[in-house]
């Protein structure tokens, strides 16, 4: 990788970017520190403390098989060892609920329903809860009878990829979209702040694709009746502000978890009732909130309970309100985590019942569109049909697909250049709403899907070049926080196949900033590309 790194260091200006990852400390490394020298000169080693073993430790220290003081927010030996400190977070079954003077109340459990009642299923209490996959999980086995499909991952505490796609969930008995107004929230000017804060920023991450700005305008209304809800924001935005600005407001931390573990107990408390109104737009935040935690560990199981309510209710492109945007953001995390792992989507596009009108020129509309189109795209580039006639045939149809949906669009999805092309050939672009351009970044992405993966077809290669640019002229351009966070996953597959190890570098960099900025882990994508340039032998 040195290569690399000269080419930063010496060409376009982003010195800053740092395209080596550390080497981590080998035990090899420690045996120095782990062996003393006896009086006949003879090296001894030292016997292991005594002490109980302890279950909250950082997850760095856990993969070292290393002891942790569990210093927050960067514990000894990662300090000493200069390594990264990744804290275990949602991982740990109680971590949620300690460290703080006063500790999370326990729901008294309610009683099985016997089979066929029809009654709500039991959730245990949130101690034995690590995640909301775990609290949906539990649902399913209460409610094997109405899934198909089950058995299939109730045994699994990872399910299969295609586990639900066959799954058929019946609607809850009772499910009504309403708020309860007999509980209320006392706000604190710590949580005051949150709530303003949530406004600003990670609620137009959800807005993105969605100008009625359902998460900053109808969400914000529910908060204060709606507790749940409240500790789910409080959790997502004080998260954000831990990791934003290079993690330098720490302090959040502790703030975020004590949050989360109020929204897991009140969530549980929630589907063991009969009123899951708010349920998934809860289960859609501390999702998010979950998969910011996951320092890159991008898993299917931080959606799965959103994808449960979501069939189980029935919504769909159709849905209006709360319900469709909770719909396309699902999709959007969906889209994110199959193009890390590489495999279909989870819910069939083909079930999304989407319906697109003619003329239509509102651009988060067509930019889900194309998003749909996309989605299509990436179970097909990485699905199970092994028919290379077949594929083919399917790629140009959506080729065409794409292009009639191009043909439609109004001058605000034509990106304009502006200022001077760098020497690596790129340059930035305007668009005058940012919609479009996210619409544009992911139509060059389904593109390259379509030219280049799994294999590159050759006939294509100076199309995937072109494609590859414009999504780095869109990456680089003035656009808002909301659309660089749902850029990295695509950026990956621009920096794959672009060419030159400089364009490469211009793509890490942005994905650096992204993470140094905003707090959304972008490494893992820059630890694939770099495991590729290995492979590759640069």
């Amino acid at each position: 990788m040195e290569r690399i790194q000269s080419n930063v260091e010496q060409g376009s200006g982003f010195q800053s970017a740092r395209l080596e990852i550390p080497a981590r400390h080998t035990r090899g490394s420690r045996a120095s520190s782990i062996s003393s020298t006896g009086k006949d000169g003879n090296s001894t080693k030292k016997k292991r403390r005594g002490g109980t073993r302890r279950k909250t430790g950082c997850s760095t220290c856990k993969s070292r098989h290393s002891r942790c003081d569990e210093k927050k927010p960067i514990c000894g030996n990662c300090e000493r060892l200069n390594l990264e400190c990744v804290q275990s977070d949602f991982i740990s079954h109680s971590e949620f609920s300690s460290g703080f003077d006063t500790p999370t109340p326990t729901p008294t459990p309610a009683p099985a329903p016997a089979p066929g009642d029809g009654g709500s299923p039991y959730f245990p209490p949130p101690e034995t809860q690590a995640s909301t996959w775990d609290a949906f999980r539990t649902q399913m086995q209460g409610l094997g009878n109405h899934i198909q499909g089950l058995e299939m991952i109730s045994n699994n505490s990872r399910p299969p990829t295609d586990a639900f796609t066959y799954m058929n969930v019946s609607t809850p008995a009772g499910t009504i979209d309403t708020v309860s107004s007999a509980s209320t929230v006392a706000l604190t000017s710590e949580t005051a702040f949150l709530l303003q804060a949530y406004v600003k920023t990670v609620a137009t991450w959800m807005d993105l694709m969605d100008h009625t700005s359902t998460y900053q305008l109808s969400i914000p209304r529910l908060i204060l009746s709606s507790p749940l809800l409240f500790h789910c924001i409080c959790a997502f935005t004080a998260k954000h502000l831990a990791l934003a600005n290079s993690g330098q407001n720490t302090f959040w931390e502790p703030i975020a978890r004590q949050h989360y573990g109020e929204s897991l107990r009140m969530l549980i408390d929630t589907l063991n009732g009969s009123n899951h109104g708010q349920a998934l737009t809860a289960t859609i935040l501390m999702s998010s909130y979950e998969m910011v935690s996951s320092a890159g560990l991008e898993d299917r199981r931080h959606f799965l309970g959103a994808m449960m309510l979501i069939k189980s209710q029935n919504i769909t492109a159709r849905s209006r309100g709360v319900d469709r945007a909770n719909f396309w953001i699902y999709v959007r995390h969906e889209i994110s985590i199959a193009l890390t792992s590489e495999q279909p989507l989870l819910m069939d596009p083909d079930g999304w019942q989407v319906q697109w009108e003619q003329g239509e020129t509102r651009e988060d509309v067509l930019g889900n569109h194309v998003l749909w189109i996309l989605a299509r795209v990436i179970n097909l580039v990485y699905g199970k049909d092994n028919d290379v006639e077949v594929s083919s045939r399917k790629r140009e149809a959506l080729l065409q697909e794409m292009e009639d949906w191009r043909a439609g669009l109004s001058d605000n999805f034509v990106g304009v250049p502006y200022g001077d092309e760098d020497e690596d050939g790129f340059k930035k672009v305007y668009f005058p709403v940012t919609a479009a351009a996210v619409a544009a970044f992911w139509y060059h992405v389904a593109r390259i899907l379509l030219y280049a993966e799994p294999v590159l077809n050759p006939f294509h290669a100076s199309q995937v070049q072109d494609h590859a640019i414009k999504i780095t002229n869109i990456a680089m351009s003035e656009f808002p926080d909301s659309f660089r966070v749902f850029a990295t996953h695509g950026l990956y597959y621009a920096a794959k196949h672009i060419h030159g190890l400089g364009r490469k570098a211009r793509i890490w960099h942005i994905l650096n900033v992204i993470e140094a900025q905003l707090g959304y882990h972008t490494r893992s994508v820059g630890k694939r590309l770099q495991d590729l340039l290995y492979d590759q032998g640069v």
